[in-house]
């Protein structure tokens, strides 16, 4: 498993990245990825590459490029500028593109038996492993310490086209005690709603638009 990781220091006026950096002050979770975690979606970020560029040093970037042509060309320049601005660099679903570039790590959709990633860290104990949490009261089928992060969603009200009704920080907060593995905030996180991720126990939050501001 990959070493907690420690290189959050972030320095301006971003809202949501300031919310970010009270969520690393406040771990109580040791977790391999960086708090402010960015998630790509064709459809809703033109221009991934420039976006990493305008992210804050130290952040995440999670590349889901769901088949769309030229993601291999795509997915080198974002290597190239992550590495330049010591970005994590995570690919959506798809180990094989990460093997190609060089990326840190993999984020898989949810799977209560979590195949996949357990698959993946025998063959990659160095990635950085991820995966989207299961909905609902729908129950693991495998140890989630396979997992660097679990994202959980849709926390807040997200327009975004595959997003069900929001759970609250309540929810949230609950979801965070019971299951044994770093939590990360998804879904509506933007200026007006990160700030009250802190106390949930989530270790990081996640989004697109919402972090781009």
């Amino acid at each position: 498993m990959p070493a907690p990781y420690t290189k959050w220091n972030y320095k301006g006026s971003h809202a949501v990245a300031q919310s970010a950096t009270n969520l690393f002050e406040n771990r109580k979770k040791p977790c391999a990825l960086s708090p402010f975690i960015f998630m790509t979606d064709p459809q809703r970020v033109v221009n991934p590459v420039t976006a990493a560029m305008n992210l804050p040093k130290g952040a995440a970037i999670i590349y889901r490029h769901f088949g769309r042509s030229g993601h291999e060309k795509t997915a080198e320049q974002l290597r190239g500028v992550t590495f330049e601005r010591e970005q994590q660099f995570l690919i959506g679903h798809d180990p094989e593109l990460a093997i190609k570039v060089g990326a840190d790590g993999v984020h898989f959709r949810r799977d209560a038996s979590l195949l996949a990633p357990t698959l993946w860290r025998k063959n990659c104990p160095e990635w950085i492993i991820t995966m989207a949490g299961l909905k609902g009261e729908q129950d693991y089928h495998a140890d989630l310490s396979v997992l660097d992060a679990l994202f959980i969603s849709t926390v807040f009200y997200s327009k975004s086209p595959s997003a069900g009704n929001p759970i609250g920080i309540q929810e949230l907060t609950s979801i965070a005690q019971k299951l044994d593995v770093p939590i990360i905030a998804l879904g509506g996180i933007n200026d007006r709603t990160a700030h009250k991720l802190l106390g949930s126990g989530a270790t990081g939050l996640a989004g697109i638009e919402g972090l781009l501001a």
